[in-house]
This record gives C-alpha cells, structure tokens and sequence, in this order.
C-alpha cells in the first residue's frame, strides 16, 4: 500500500485546493492507494473530502510520504520529526510575487531532505535557476499517477 500525504494552509476554496481534493478523492477506489491531508487552520472544503483530513499537529507520527506546496509548509515538514518522505510540490513561485528572504528560502529548498516536484517545466527551470537545485520532476495539478510514479520512484513504497 502506498500512503501519501499533503500538508496545506487549508482545504477551502482555491484553485490547489479544488484539484488536490479531486484527485485524492479518486483514491477511494484505489486498492493500493491511500492519501490524507494535514491542514494548518481549519476551513469547509471547497468540494466534498472522501479521505482523511487532521490537524498538522498529528503529523509527527505520520511515516509515509508528505508534500507541502508552500516555502512555508515545506519548513513545517522538515522541522517534523518523522521518518517520512518529504516532498515540496512547488504550486506557486512566491518568491515572484511577493517579498521574501532569500537566504531562508533557499535553506528550505536546499535540503537533501526535500524533493521538489514542479507544476510545469518553467516552474522547473525557474526554481533551478533560483535555488540551484534540480527538480525530481514535474506534475500537472496534482495528477495521482504522476504523483505515485514520483512516490514510487523518490520516497517510502
């Protein structure tokens, strides 16, 4: 069975939201298949959950894989003491939109720990070219096969 994991800010309306909840939800028939979430602050989700969805603060005895999808999430992760896989899956470039400390974001992005998945190709090239590390690879809001193809090939089986 594999288990995967994202932690989010929350599951109310957002676009991330919307998709990571749709095809979560197609795990329900999945026999090998299980996914749940972790949320930082509670919110109605923007469609109906039909998976598991707890508190951040039950993450530290979690030992699967883990995404976050924020600079911020993936901190959070790393500083949980777990024996997950850890994966940044990189929804938005904040750092293009919005002030942010260059050296702390690195931190976060250089860690042998995390594996950065991009959301596209440019996204790819623009975190390299950024961080000065290569992404493991790229998947298209929140594609379940994709994501078991990077779990399978990158984190815990």
């Amino acid at each position: 069975m594999i288990n995967i994991a994202a932690v989010v800010e929350h599951l109310g309306p957002s676009q991330k939201s919307f998709y990571m909840i749709n095809e979560f939800n197609k795990t329900l028939s999945a026999l090998n298949l299980c996914a749940s979430v972790f949320t930082v602050k509670p919110a109605i989700p923007v469609i109906p959950t039909m998976f598991s969805c707890r508190s951040v603060a039950f993450m530290s005895g979690y030992h699967h894989n883990l995404f976050a999808t924020t600079i911020g999430e993936a901190n959070t992760i790393l500083k949980g003491n777990n024996r997950a896989a850890k994966f940044l899956y990189l929804w938005d470039l904040s750092w293009v939109d919005s002030p942010m400390n260059y050296n702390e974001v690195c931190s976060v992005l250089r860690d042998d720990r995390l594996k950065i998945i991009a959301r596209s190709e440019d996204h790819a090239e623009m975190i390299d070219n950024f961080c000065n590390k290569k992404t493991v690879g790229v998947v298209d809001n929140w594609n379940l096969d994709s994501l078991v193809e990077m779990v399978n090939e990158h984190g815990n089986k």
